[in-house]
């Protein structure tokens, strides 16, 4: 038996120098989403209906666009970080996790891609 100290026992199972950007980049984004899902709501609960016709109109507006855009691409980012660290917390199995990530980010830029090009297509027609 090997008697060590507390630090001789920590060194080697640190971070990987990796957490505190993740962890900012999802504050950041929350911070983000604050705002512009808020100005969404106002705007979604100020419309007399939430018909098409009239969402279309809503979205024609330049400042509307950009702040649903902005929200969705900030939600679709915040989302996939938290997915991140479920997926990389909880799932043991190195192929499954490389597989799940996979599956996320991809959903992300599907998403990124979609919402991007329905919002410009209302836009500008």
């Amino acid at each position: 038996m090997r008697y060590q100290t507390d630090l001789a026992k920590a060194k080697g199972h640190g971070s990987a120098q990796s957490g505190f950007s993740h962890w900012w980049l999802q504050r950041m984004s929350a911070v983000l989403l604050l705002p512009t899902g808020v100005y969404v709501l106002w705007q979604f609960l100020s419309l007399d209906s939430l018909a098409a016709v009239q969402l279309v109109q809503w979205i024609q507006h330049p400042v509307n666009a950009g702040i649903l855009l902005i929200f969705v691409l900030a939600a679709a980012y915040h989302g996939a970080l938290g997915l991140q660290v479920i997926i990389e917390d909880y799932v043991p199995n190195k192929a499954l996790l490389l597989t799940l990530r996979t599956l996320v980010y991809g959903t992300l830029v599907g998403l990124i891609y979609f919402s991007c090009y329905a919002v410009f297509k209302l836009l500008f027609g």
